[in-house]
């Protein structure tokens, strides 16, 4: 991983709409019990005590509004959560209809709570799941229909979709924690510095929201002794003006009680979406990280499960070293396919089971890549000089895409880069220390202006 023009008041009325209780509350004044004998998603493993039985569940939709254009599919997940800070996604049903099937389409997908939307006419569709829970005893829970508005615009239009790293989060009383929204259009650009208006919400106090553009700060509240929930929703104005909402559903556990979380990354950041080209596979890294920040990986040495809403997309996770490897079948000059990549983490010891996805863009209309070598190793008497590679829907054409927009830089301090005159796509690397050390390069490609980015990590000697 499309009207937007939702006003702000009309958002936050959609969002409301979105958290459908069965039941007892599910805030930090719910009626479920202290979890006892595990915290599902969130909380650790408990030490006895009769198992506590779910009273109420609430479902959250990632995107409440979204534009496809004709001929196009994007992605749509859904997340159930119970009043005791489980995420039951896996163990719910979900029904996906349209009732507006000459304009969009709708199937159920392979992701937990998944489905794939297809443009088919112009027009505004609705698109609308029904969750069924099952519960304790194999008792059963149908909720409320949640919907979507789908627009589908004409065959080529510019479309976008919100990144988010979580398809539901746990917290502990007290913990603050950093989460990154993107906007990515349907080109696989990352637009999230262009876009405008940037706005973070919580529907209760079990969550205190703020953020600095895409990126919102959440406290976790929570004095009591039962679980707090609350979902947290991102607003963005689009560069077209369209406004799009995020959402998805957060559990607080009392002080005391571990929560874990399931973190993506690459050259040591956190990602929330890739970019994925024929030939050229992606690699990130999976960390379950514990609610005092510690690394709680080897806990999780269960079942670990991927799924993705795309047929093309090939994933090889690495049990020993958590690295994963996704590639693409689809073939080169294609256009854009965007998904969804789910991943779920499972322990034998610990009953928490974090997710988190990844909004996955196979052939991107433009890319840069790097043929070298790899691990780039550079002597620091002699330098080196790397390059990198321009290429449209997997298509190399050369440089002139990019135009007079070439740049590279470098935040280490161990090595000195200058980009070549002559070839603005390569650069010199001269080493002044040994160590550790990246260099990026950068370009804005086409008449799409996609602004591209490739960071290349090497070793001084």
């Amino acid at each position: 991983m499309r009207t937007r023009t939702w006003t702000t008041w009309l958002a936050c009325a959609a969002i409301a709409m979105l958290m459908v209780a069965c039941g007892g509350g599910g805030g930090s004044s719910g009626s479920g019990s202290a979890p006892s004998g595990g915290a599902g998603s969130g909380g650790s493993a408990g030490s006895g005590g009769s198992a506590a039985v779910a009273t109420s569940y609430t479902l959250v939709l990632n995107q409440t509004s979204g534009k496809v254009a004709v001929g196009d599919t994007m992605p749509l997940t859904a997340s159930v959560v119970d009043n005791l800070g489980n995420d039951v996604t896996g163990s719910t049903t979900f029904a996906w209809s349209t009732i507006n099937s000459s304009i969009a389409v709708v199937a159920n997908a392979s992701v937990p709570g998944g489905a794939v939307v297809t443009g088919v006419g112009l027009g505004i569709a609705n698109i609308s799941v029904v969750a069924t829970v099952t519960g304790a005893n194999n008792a059963t829970t149908v909720l409320p229909q949640a919907s979507a508005t789908i627009t589908v615009v004409a065959p080529g239009s510019r479309t976008y979709s919100l990144a988010l790293p979580y398809p539901s989060l746990s917290m502990t009383d007290g913990q603050t924690l950093r989460v990154t929204a993107s906007l990515i259009d349907s080109d696989g650009a990352d637009r999230s510095a262009s876009a405008t208006g940037w706005t973070w919400r919580s529907t209760t106090s079990a969550v205190q929201a703020a953020g600095v553009a895409n990126v919102g700060v959440l406290l976790g509240v929570n004095a009591g002794s039962t679980v707090a929930l609350s979902v947290v929703s991102v607003q963005v104005t689009a560069p077209d003006g369209s406004t799009l909402t995020g959402a998805f559903p957060v559990s607080v556990f009392p002080t005391g009680v571990s929560s874990y979380r399931l973190v993506l990354s690459q050259n040591g950041s956190q990602i929330n979406a890739l970019n994925v080209l024929n030939g050229y596979p992606q690699t990130y890294l999976s960390q379950v990280v514990r609610s005092d920040g510690n690394d709680s990986t080897p806990d999780f040495t269960g079942l670990w499960t991927f799924t993705t809403t795309s047929p093309s997309l090939l994933v090889l996770p690495d049990s020993s070293t958590r690295l994963t490897t996704v590639s693409t079948g689809r073939p080169n000059g294609a256009s854009p396919l965007q998904s969804i990549l789910s991943e779920m983490a499972g322990s034998l010891t610990l009953s928490a089971k974090p997710r988190a996805t990844l909004f996955v863009t196979e052939q991107p209309t433009w890319a840069l890549v790097y043929n070298g070598p790899q691990p780039l190793v550079v002597n620091r008497l002699a330098g080196a000089t790397i390059a990198v590679q321009l290429l449209h829907r997997g298509v190399d054409e050369g440089i002139t895409g990019c135009g007079t927009s070439w740049a590279w830089s470098t935040t280490s301090s161990n090595i000195v880069v200058a980009q070549s005159v002559l070839a603005p796509n390569s650069a010199s690397i001269l080493p002044t220390a040994a160590g550790p050390f990246s260099v990026t390069a950068t370009c804005t490609a086409g008449v799409e202006a996609m602004p591209l980015s490739i960071t290349i990590p090497g070793t001084a000697q």
